[in-house]
């Protein structure tokens, strides 16, 4: 058994499902109580372990030989949970039980490819992509390139392979690497950024907090999963904007929006959009009420609910990361 299960269930209060694994654990030991203080049960059941009956037109679910009736679906799932838990998200909002981060979503934001193309759609897209698997035209373009490129994985999070291809040298490696084994690529420009990038967390496609992730001392991944360091960011007017249209591109209604300061033309680029981001403290807190607002009147609480507090000023509380992160801290740079 693989799923979180501490809550009666009590037929008499809502019930949120999120549908994932222990991946944010943390999160989740934050986040559940402060729901269930809003008097709504929740528990995280992870893919393998939900049960699905069909019977005729009825569509029902158990989980541990217990029935599962949720009023609201969270789904969390990303990796080798992916494919799997989209069917059951699917089939979920199909049996009538409303659901946030809906399969399409998730597969879209999980996807970089796809992600991009979200970005472009709703006009926040500030640098070229080039994607595919026929290496001819990605050697064109590394050609006309003027400096580094860099190279990601479709499908993957947490700063993993992801390649710095510094000149021509390294262009060709790259090209010849894809002639020799067949592959799909995706390359960006390498943004000249001051060693930072800025996670900006989005609930309801409203701006809540931010904070700028830092790369190790000569690295320049700057995912805390990485190694990197951290600091609380002041929101912008900027900044927020930025992200919300990002958030609203992508259909994600809890959102991690990962924002770099081009050193080169002084704007913000956008990198990608997280539908699964692990979250503070304060996001947490909005996230609950969100989730509480949904589980009461959905329609309601897409159209009016706003976050409580906005993190638009510089706050050096330690409290506003977790504990786990808090020797992670550093003084921001200006």
């Amino acid at each position: 058994m693989q799923s979180r299960l501490d809550d009666p269930m009590n037929p008499d209060r809502p019930l949120v499902v999120f549908l994932g694994d222990d991946i944010d654990e943390e999160d989740h030991d934050l986040l559940f109580p402060a729901i269930r203080e809003c008097g709504v049960g929740v528990v995280r059941v992870h893919p393998h372990d939900l049960v699905t009956h069909m019977d005729g037109t009825e569509i029902s679910f158990s989980v541990a030989g217990r029935p599962l009736a949720p009023d609201l679906v969270v789904g969390w799932v990303l990796d080798e949970l992916l494919i799997e838990g989209m069917a059951q998200l699917d089939v979920l909002q199909r049996a009538g039980i409303p659901v946030i981060n809906q399969t399409l979503t998730l597969f879209r934001a999980q996807n970089k490819y796809l992600d991009s193309s979200l970005l472009s759609a709703g006009g926040v897209l500030r640098y070229p992509v080039i994607s595919g698997r026929d290496p001819g035209p990605l050697a064109d373009w590394l050609e006309k390139l003027d400096g580094p490129a860099v190279i990601k994985p479709l499908v993957g999070f947490g700063g993993r392979g992801l390649r710095k291809l510094d000149g021509a040298g390294e262009f060709q490696e790259f090209v010849t690497e894809l002639e020799t084994q067949g592959a799909d690529y995706y390359a960006v420009p390498w943004i000249d950024n001051p060693g930072r990038d800025i996670r900006v967390y989005t609930v309801n496609h409203h701006a809540v907090f931010a904070i700028y992730r830092y790369a190790p001392a000569g690295e320049w991944i700057t995912n805390v999963r990485a190694g990197g360091g951290l600091a609380m960011c002041p929101l912008t007017e900027e900044i927020a904007e930025l992200a919300e249209q990002a958030s609203k591109a992508a259909g994600t209604l809890i959102c991690g929006v990962d924002v770099a300061e081009n050193q080169a033309t002084g704007e913000l680029v956008i990198y990608e959009i997280n539908s699964c981001p692990t979250c503070e403290p304060p996001v947490l807190a909005e996230v609950a009420s969100f989730l509480t607002a949904l589980v009461h009147d959905w329609e309601s609480a897409l159209s009016t609910w706003r976050p409580e507090m906005v993190y638009d000023q510089l706050d050096n509380d330690p409290a506003l990361f977790h504990r786990s992160k808090q020797g992670k801290i550093r003084a921001a740079d200006s």
